[in-house]
């Protein structure tokens, strides 16, 4: 079996035709990005010879003349370099149904078959992006902020289908994008080698799967196929269950540690993998309490917990929350009681626990050299995260919210970026008032 069949890849296509009448249209133009998930490793753009005249008003929406595919080479000349590129590939399009019937009629009438799996962007986006006033690919790239050029060639349409795509997948939670494309895979000790030749040595969260294709195990790395090569050669229990089980890994780039912090801990709870440790349920007992005196002096306490009540954090034992008020006191100097001179002290803290500000995004590396990540944060809570690129600048608020892929708000994700931005750096903190 080849290598690549073991990797996700899509055939990214755009054709522009004749026009006319229904299966008499010729092919004027094609392009295929063939895409891993992740990034753009081949591709084909060529005019082609129809052999037919072009419609008048296909002229004008496309700008291909009858001149300009003239001594364009005819179907047939690049049929061959067509199959190869799409060969093993899962076929994207922007209503697809269309793009593969031209191509499928062309490779007929040389009396071949072109068979090959099919994704449609236009059905995914209103799957995953609901509620847009169109899914014309235009309009919905401008909406989510992809930028486009060469509107109605091949090329220019194609590659903001890949933007798009790219965007799908990573609002793709239930993963039926990635199912969709997972091959037969080969017997033990091979398939090891080709999974890990297939991995990259990048920040991201990798998916174990068995197979049956479901998800057994999750996890993130900064480097995913040093991680997968430890879980095949580990002794651990859970080392064992997974080489046992193991058929497939597919994996997203995350760009950076935080997201992928932020994206194993969601899977997890979305998919609950049968290897992963089962979330315990927290039963809450007590918590801190910021007070004020009459004189509006600072103090902290720990009291049973309430629901009623609003507490900076909460424990599932007196131990843990008379060990964390220990420390607490301790580390800012803070007094067991209420005096004036506490006041700064306890504000060093709460800013070690609480986000600076109440709406706000976080910029950090994204996936590429040309792409930055970006975590959104309402109502002082995380809310989703996302990425944009740097050949365009996002000033509007409305336009970068449309690229994040939302998630409930939960205080775990909270706790998790707020102890990151405590121990390490990211490239920007922004108020989101100042994009408005």
């Amino acid at each position: 079996m080849e290598k690549d069949n073991l990797k996700k890849l899509y055939s990214v296509i755009d054709v522009e035709t004749t026009g006319g009448k229904y299966n008499e249209e010729g092919i004027t133009e094609i392009a295929i990005y063939k895409f891993d998930g992740v990034k753009i490793v081949d591709q084909f753009i060529s005019l082609v010879n129809p052999e037919k005249p072009i419609q008048p008003y296909v002229q004008n929406l496309t700008g291909i003349t009858n001149n300009m595919v003239k001594r364009a080479p005819k179907f047939y000349e690049i049929a061959k370099r067509i199959l190869e590129i799409t060969e093993n590939t899962v076929m994207v399009a922007h209503n697809v149904s269309f793009d593969h019937r031209m191509i499928k009629t062309e490779f007929e009438r040389l009396g071949y078959e072109f068979n090959i799996s099919q994704i449609c962007t236009v059905n995914l986006s209103k799957k995953l992006i609901p509620g847009l006033g169109s899914y014309k690919l235009g309009e919905l790239v401008k909406s989510v902020g992809i930028p486009i050029t060469n509107r109605h060639r091949a090329s220019g349409d194609a590659i903001a289908t890949v933007e798009l795509f790219k965007l799908l997948l990573n609002k793709d939670k239930s993963k039926e994008i990635v199912k969709h494309n997972i091959k037969s895979k080969p017997k033990i000790k091979q398939k090891f080698i080709q999974i890990l030749e297939n991995l990259p040595n990048e920040f991201g969260v990798y998916y174990i799967h068995n197979e049956q294709n479901e998800i057994i195990y999750i996890g993130r790395s900064k480097s995913i196929r040093k991680r997968i090569n430890q879980h095949l050669t580990g002794k651990s229990s859970k080392s064992i269950k997974i080489q046992i089980e193991i058929s497939s890994v597919t994996y997203e780039i995350s760009g950076n540690e935080l997201i992928s912090s932020l994206k194993e801990t969601e899977e997890i709870r979305i998919h609950k993998p049968k290897l992963n440790k089962k979330e315990k349920k927290q039963i809450y007992k007590f918590g801190l309490q910021l007070c004020e005196d009459e004189r509006s002096n600072k103090f902290l306490r720990i009291s049973h917990y309430d629901q009623n009540l609003k507490f900076l954090e909460i424990y599932s034992s007196l131990k843990n929350a008379q060990n964390r008020f220990d420390f607490i006191l301790n580390k800012y100097n803070i007094q067991n009681e209420s005096c004036e001179e506490n006041n700064k002290k306890i504000n060093d803290f709460l800013r070690t626990i609480n986000f600076p500000h109440k709406k706000m995004i976080i910029v950090d590396k994204g996936r590429f050299v040309d792409e930055k990540s970006v975590i959104l944060i309402e109502d002082s809570n995380y809310v989703g995260y996302g990425y944009f690129n740097l050949n365009y600048q996002i000033t509007n608020f409305e336009v970068l919210d449309s690229l994040i892929n939302r998630t409930k708000p939960n205080k775990v994700y909270n706790k998790i970026i707020i102890n990151y931005l405590n121990k390490k750096k990211v490239e920007k903190i922004v108020n989101v008032e100042y994009l408005k």
